[in-house]
């Protein structure tokens, strides 16, 4: 039966993961406010471009990765819209080029230097999909780099773009850590297929050491906005409740036995928002 219109829609909302779309988004307007957006005359029209543009780029990413990972996905998930032959490969692959010229071409209206950030995210992102990832820790890394750009775009199109690199540096440490932390729960997966993850090439107790090291990093830099850049009480308090607590028990159930790692990368996501949250209210 040929599906409707709806059901396409849907399908499509599905490859470009709209919920981490919207959050790429997010975390460049808060790279906007927290670099003073206030002190620029009501100027809506760059608070627009500056979610929409990493929201773009990041849904042709999230595209352009079904589209290479379809033959994994018609064994492993193969209810995809891809695999399932609900969403034609070359098409998806179209799309997501087209989102990510898109993206690009609007970021020429923001700055130039918001367009340079624009087009590298764009070539990691593709460049990731096709075979950084299997690489293991680089790919980790370019990951953690991709979510600080996100932020930083939003800061170079603010009056004072250095405020967005301590909440850049947040998203990186906490991303990459729980991207460490993901090697050690598909440590045995990985291993079969040659993935070379930190927990692969150094083993989990080193992976486990280097992740929680970033992330308690985290915790021990977590009050400085407040006692150094005047963020206000409200940052503190988000900060430690919504970033701190889930981060030491994330920690605390891998160092309890590295089988907890799957029930802490998912306990990791809520940091990832929570501290997008702080820095937000903390300006406001």
């Amino acid at each position: 039966m040929k599906p409707t219109f709806t059901q396409r829609f849907t399908d499509w909302l599905k490859l470009a993961r709209i919920g981490n779309t919207a959050i790429i988004g997010f975390s460049s307007i808060v790279g906007l406010i927290v670099g003073g957006y206030g002190s620029l005359n009501n100027e809506y029209y760059r608070l627009i471009l500056v979610g929409l543009v990493p929201a773009l780029i990041g849904a042709g990413g999230n595209i352009v990765n079904d589209y290479f990972d379809r033959f994994i996905d018609a064994v492993n998930k193969p209810w995809r819209p891809i695999p399932s032959g609900r969403i034609n490969a070359r098409t998806a692959l179209i799309v997501s080029i087209l989102l990510m010229v898109i993206g690009v071409l609007l970021s020429i209206l923001l700055d130039y230097y918001c367009f340079l950030v624009a087009v590298i995210a764009s070539i990691l992102l593709f460049e990731y999909s096709r075979w950084i990832k299997k690489t293991g820790f680089p790919g980790n890394i370019v990951i953690a780099l991709l979510s600080l750009l996100s932020i930083l775009f939003g800061g170079l199109a603010s009056p004072n773009p250095s405020a967005s690199l301590l909440p850049g540096l947040y998203a990186f440490l906490i991303i990459l850590g729980r991207e460490v932390f993901k090697g050690i729960e598909d440590l045995e997966g990985d291993k079969k297929y040659n993935v070379k993850t930190l927990a692969v090439v150094a083993g989990p107790k080193i992976a486990f050491l280097f992740g929680s090291t970033l992330l308690l990093i985290v915790v021990i830099i977590s009050p400085i906005p407040y006692l150094f850049y005047k963020y206000n009480i409200y940052y503190l308090l988000t900060a430690l409740i919504g970033v701190d607590l889930p981060v030491i028990t994330s920690i605390l159930l891998v160092a309890h036995d590295y089988k907890h790692a799957w029930r802490a990368t998912r306990i990791l996501k809520i940091p990832l928002f929570t501290g997008l949250l702080a820095f937000l209210i903390g300006v406001l």
